[in-house]
């Protein structure tokens, strides 16, 4: 299934499908404002996944600052927002980022009619034609993911990373550790290339055109396997997502990504 949907194409679905809405805004400035503005106003039956809260496991010496939720966690997750086999998830933010790790998270759990709606909510609104502070409430289900593990890049998998092989979702600056707001060593991981996720993405928060991705990932489409990290494990489902929409599907996450590496004292890092 193609990993994304646009406002117009909302409006072809037969209505008595079965779609979940799911709102994931979030600020890595403010953990407040996802409940925040959701409370403030939501696509109707929308419900709410905060990504620290659900999108993320527990914080820990390892695993970086967003780790991935247990199996066991994501699995209770899903049940309580009522998901099942045959439901549509759309899946929106204020942008990109944040739909994307949570598109990511449930192509993991195995559902496959999973998508991020281009644009985020201002998208949606365009299609819904309001927004409601009315909170759904779906009978908790008896889902039972099937975990695709081969979408995940362990810590010995990056260690042994060739270089062509492992990619740096992160900008410029903070993979050449010319400017490092967040974490506690500049730098990128060795033998990793850049490969920006803002560039995959436009201002309105829709992908690039199909072309300008082929273009952006030449060098990455004929890699087998590759691996992609960022800051921790959030803004590199952006680029997994791009692939994805080219027809790519072997890309694996590193979860904890960089913060996670640097977590470990004896793992070396390049300017």
């Amino acid at each position: 299934m193609f990993p994304t949907m646009r406002a117009q194409e909302l409006k072809q679905i037969v209505h008595t499908e079965s779609i979940r809405f799911i709102d994931c805004r979030y600020s890595l400035n403010d953990a407040s404002y996802g409940k925040y503005v959701y409370r403030k106003g939501h696509l109707p039956n929308a419900v709410f996944l905060d990504l620290m809260e659900d999108l993320s496991g527990p914080l820990g010496e390892h695993g970086g600052r967003h780790p991935l939720p247990s199996k066991e966690a994501w699995t209770i997750t899903l049940r309580r927002i009522g998901l099942k086999k045959e439901d549509l998830v759309i899946i929106y933010d204020d942008g990109f980022p944040f739909a994307a790790r949570a598109w990511w998270l449930f192509k993991w759990a195995g559902h496959e009619r999973v998508v991020v709606l281009e644009g985020g909510i201002q998208s949606g609104i365009t299609y819904c034609g309001e927004t409601t502070t009315d909170v759904p409430h779906y009978p908790t289900s008896d889902y039972t993911p099937d975990f695709q593990d081969h979408m995940i890049a362990t810590l010995d998998e990056v260690k042994a990373a060739s270089s062509g092989s492992l990619y740096d979702s992160r900008t410029e600056d903070r993979f050449n550790g010319s400017h490092e707001p967040i974490d506690s060593k500049a730098g990128h991981i060795p033998n990793a290339l850049l490969c920006s996720y803002a560039e995959a993405i436009t201002e309105l928060g829709t992908l690039e055109d199909f072309h300008d991705l082929k273009e952006m990932y030449k060098d990455v489409l004929p890699v087998e396997n590759p691996i992609f990290y960022c800051g921790s494990g959030v803004t590199a489902c952006v680029n997994i997502l791009a692939l994805h929409a080219l027809g790519k599907d072997d890309v694996r996450l590193y979860p904890g990504s960089y913060s996670d590496w640097i977590s470990y004292p004896e793992n070396e890092v390049h300017p």
